[in-house]
């Protein structure tokens, strides 16, 4: 049976939750000290998060945050450890490879969903169906190597590629993975974007948009005597300082997704914890390379030369992230180092290069930006820098769910300047960049070459072998510039001293089954 680790042997990265530090973590003031509280079952957990789902759905949101609740509601096929990425049983007991193409799944029984419609072999068939050929589906891309999906017992499913790909299982930890009822699907149509129905430890109670979201305990989880807390209120509260000081104030446990700016403040304050870990998120751009200016490479090449990753990153991490011109770290066991490098600060070539395509008096460019006060002092820094080139960006700021559809589905825009990242495959990560059918490629082409490149990552069935094929797929992509990385980001959260077993992982999606409160 293949159970080996989600990232074929990555050692851990991240600040645990009992304070102990992993080699390649970032050991931060006020870190996070080693206890051994008495588990306290109840009580409701209250988290500030920044942003507002675009749908509780798997399939139909479009952000790594929307994990925050995902988490909460489903239960994926397989699960895996936040700190080391090892893969572990869920709603499989077990799973292996018959052959290269043939993934069988076990299942546990005895499951239901929150609505009480049995988990079974037909409702997994029912949800990988879905996920591959809904016109709502935006996780169409995760499973491009599958051709079938068949019911091969009661609680056995067997799935046949139509070519290797060694990191399924592991996609089967992410949206793909997650199992939403089918008789919600069926009753609620596209409602069900806000109706969500799982079988994950905690139930969906209600969704005020852009206020909060509430879930309670699941009291028929199939895990016993899980979860430990009652509930969860997740308060989204758009502006970051504001909910780094709703922990400090004790009306909240933890804030999610902060910045290093608002870890800094609260390392001063005596009531609260914070951990900044090396995450799988990067600060960057996408690039809507099918339409001018960024179909020419040389422009696309221009902006990498024209931003200086270091100053962005004492700028707005205080130096704590990763300069990149990579989408993963350089720790990470699928990236080269000897490209991560590959683009350096040179607003006098990046000037050349735009001059080469023809635009000898200089650029301007489109893009979509946010407007909180973070997002908007990153957009400002890269303007300037850019500005120095001969590049002029026109930049215009939305809210993310809004972006999404201008930029993503409707094309508008060359540039969308936003964090991306946190999927735990690193084929799939490429995949939903620069994949055809991905949403996250506004472009929906591929590149010559490209498509080759990435099925070679999935056919290696071993390490070094995957290792040696993420080389030259990642040399291709940074020398076609199909993206503007700038820096690998730490991931910030600010927590209460009461709240225990939290660990956000490298992935910085987390989950809260095993979370407590201290009274």
């Amino acid at each position: 049976m293949i159970k080996g680790k989600l990232a074929h042997g990555v050692g851990r990265r991240t600040v645990l939750a009992t304070g102990a530090v992993a080699a390649s973590a970032l050991i931060l003031p006020r870190a996070l000290r080693a206890t051994t509280p008495i588990l306290r079952r109840g009580g409701t957990l209250h988290v500030a998060m920044p942003y507002n789902p675009a749908a509780l759905d798997p399939a139909t949101g479009r952000n790594t945050p929307d994990f925050n609740t995902l988490y909460a509601l489903y239960d994926a096929l397989i699960d895996f450890d936040p700190n080391t990425l090892e893969l572990k049983p869920a709603l499989a007991k077990s799973w292996h490879f018959a052959d290269s193409k043939t993934l069988i799944i076990e299942l546990v029984d005895g499951v239901e969903f929150h609505d009480g419609t049995p988990f079974n072999a037909e409702a997994v068939k029912f949800n990988l169906d879905r996920y591959k050929t809904s016109p709502r589906s935006n996780a169409k891309s995760d499973l491009n190597s599958v051709t079938a999906i068949e019911v091969t017992g009661k609680s056995q499913v067997t799935i046949h590629l139509v070519k290797p790909n060694s990191g399924l299982s592991t996609i089967l930890t992410n949206r793909v993975g997650l199992m939403v009822s089918p008789t919600s699907i069926r009753q609620h149509g596209p409602n069900v974007d806000r109706t969500p129905v799982g079988t994950g430890p905690f139930k969906f109670a209600g969704w005020q948009d852009n206020y909060r979201i509430s879930v309670t305990r699941n009291p028929h989880y199939w895990r016993a005597g899980l979860p430990y807390l009652d509930g969860i209120e997740f308060h989204i509260i758009s502006e970051v300082n504001t909910g780094a000081r709703t922990v400090i104030a004790g009306e909240t446990h933890l804030a999610l997704d902060m910045t290093v700016q608002q870890k800094l403040a609260a390392d001063r304050m005596p009531n609260v914890v914070t951990t900044a870990s090396t995450s799988l998120i990067f600060f960057g751009a996408h690039l809507n390379y099918a339409q001018p200016p960024f179909s020419d490479r040389r422009i696309r090449q221009a902006v990498n030369y024209g931003v200086d990753r270091d100053e962005l990153n004492k700028v707005l991490v205080a130096g704590l992230g990763e300069p990149s011109s990579h989408i993963l770290p350089k720790s990470f066991w699928a990236t080269d180092p000897s490209t991560v490098n590959y683009y350096y600060y040179d607003p006098e070539r990046a000037k050349k290069l735009v001059a080469e395509a023809g635009f000898g008096g200089g650029i301007e460019i489109s893009c979509w930006g946010w407007p909180d006060q973070a997002s908007m002092q990153r957009q400002e820094l890269i303007e300037s820098q850019l500005a120095k080139a001969g590049i002029r960006l026109k930049p215009t700021l939305r809210n993310p769910v809004q972006v999404a559809s201008e930029f993503y589905l409707k094309k508008h825009g060359a540039m969308y300047i936003a964090p991306s990242g946190g999927y735990p495959d690193p084929s799939q990560f490429y995949d939903a960049l620069y994949g055809k059918n991905a949403l996250l490629n506004a472009a929906s082409i591929e590149l010559p070459g490209y498509r080759e490149l990435v099925d070679a990552t999935m056919a290696a069935p071993r390490m070094e072998e995957r290792k040696t094929a993420f080389a030259k797929l990642q040399r291709f992509c940074i020398e076609q510039a199909l993206e503007l990385p700038q820096f690998i980001a730490p991931a910030v959260s600010i927590a209460s001293p009461k709240l225990k077993n939290f660990a956000p992982g490298i992935l910085n999606c987390p989950k809260f089954t095993q979370v407590w409160l201290e009274a």
